[in-house]
């Protein structure tokens, strides 16, 4: 008797485990793709976007999660719908987008846990960073109220480019200067290198030498923003550079050379043995506007401290020569090289149509899956 209770235990116990085991295998086992999107999409009543049916309304473009840069429009014309992609940041651009309109969101192109598969939207395109682009949609097989998915792939290239304010140039260079060249009226100095097919222009920043005009020689270079010598036969008031490059950056239509140059001299090497230069009734003056100096000098000095040129300005760069820094033989100059700028790498971002301020607007849009995109309704 014992051992016919034993048995009966036994499939009991067995029967429990066996069918137990089935049943839980029943709740894990696969399910079908649209089982899926079923269970990872519970928001089929959002609210449409619109109250009007077939009126133009537009949501947001979110680029990232967080930058509005633009809008998505839509709205009814005649058995079509209108969707149009409008960036309002000049910043950024399109380079992909991808569009679906469907009547059910069950019906958008997923992978297996509900995530777009934007590759599979039927309406797509590349661009080349454009900042509109229009899709026309025919509906007629479409319910009243749609379900719309806009992604694009957006472009933001404002990213800030990389300044070089001290180009490099040979060592032992040979130069060969001209004083007041004829064929360049807004400058003092034109200066040809053996190193450059093309002439550079500047002025003198020191009346303590001569320029030793037409004849080569032998100079090296030193940015005005580079490491400077501190001795004052080099030039009198390296700390004032920076006032004379804003003054070639900033320089107006009225500012002839002369009276450029004598500014310079003035804010750098105000006594070199140039004498009573600066002065209309001395015999030693140097031919110039004397107010028009003075007014260039003291905007100098009121905008100019501290100033540091970005792309697309110009920057002064030394040349002394021959001779050591702290004693050249000639006159020292500057000639305005063009600032070098290598640009910053454009940045490239995932964008959604949704409504959205400061965040996604409730009930007017659902998530797909378990990514940040989303999409909308809209009343046909």
């Amino acid at each position: 008797m014992k051992k016919q209770i034993f048995s009966l235990f036994l499939f009991l116990t067995f029967s429990i485990v066996f069918f137990g085991c089935q049943s839980a295998e029943d709740v894990t086992s696969p399910v079908s793709d649209l089982d899926k999107k079923n269970s990872t999409n519970s928001t089929l009543s959002i609210t449409p976007i619109n109250t009007v049916p077939g009126q133009e309304t537009c949501v947001e473009l979110v680029a990232g999660q967080q930058y509005v840069v633009g809008t998505v429009c839509i709205k009814t014309e005649g058995t079509n719908l209108k969707v149009k992609y409008n960036l309002n940041d000049s910043d950024w651009s399109i380079t992909e987008t991808h569009l679906a309109v469907v009547g059910n969101p069950n019906d958008f192109p997923r992978t297996s846990n509900g995530n777009p598969k934007v590759g599979n939207f039927p309406y797509k395109g590349t661009h080349d960073n454009v900042n509109e682009v229009e899709y026309t949609i025919p509906i007629g097989n479409l319910p009243p109220t749609v379900y719309v998915a806009a992604h694009a792939v957006v472009k933001n290239c404002s990213v800030i480019p990389t300044v070089n304010l001290c180009p490099e140039f040979p060592a032992n260079s040979t130069l060969t200067p001209t004083w007041q060249p004829s064929d360049a009226p807004l400058y003092t100095v034109k200066g040809v290198f053996n190193f450059s097919a093309e002439p550079f222009f500047g002025f003198c920043v020191d009346n303590a030498r001569s320029i030793s005009n037409n004849n080569p020689r032998t100079v090296n270079f030193i940015c005005s923003y580079g490491e400077l010598p501190t001795c004052s036969t080099f030039i009198e008031k390296p700390e004032n550079l920076d006032l004379i490059n804003w003054i070639i950056n900033n320089r107006e239509s009225n500012w002839d050379r002369k009276t450029v140059q004598a500014a310079i001299w003035q804010l750098i090497n105000p006594s070199g043995k140039a004498t009573n230069w600066q002065y209309p009734d001395s015999t030693g003056y140097w031919t110039h506007n004397a107010a028009l100096r003075q007014e260039i000098v003291n905007s100098a000095i009121q905008y100019g401290e501290g100033y540091v040129p970005g792309c697309g300005e110009k920057v002064l760069v030394l040349v002394y020569g021959p001779g050591e820094i702290c004693n050249p033989i000639r006159q020292v100059l500057a000639f305005e090289v063009p600032v070098e700028c290598v640009p910053g790498e454009c940045e490239s971002e995932t964008a959604w149509g949704f409504s959205y301020n400061n965040g996604p607007v409730p009930s007017q849009s659902a998530l797909f899956g378990s990514q940040w995109a989303r999409y909308f309704s809209y009343l046909r």
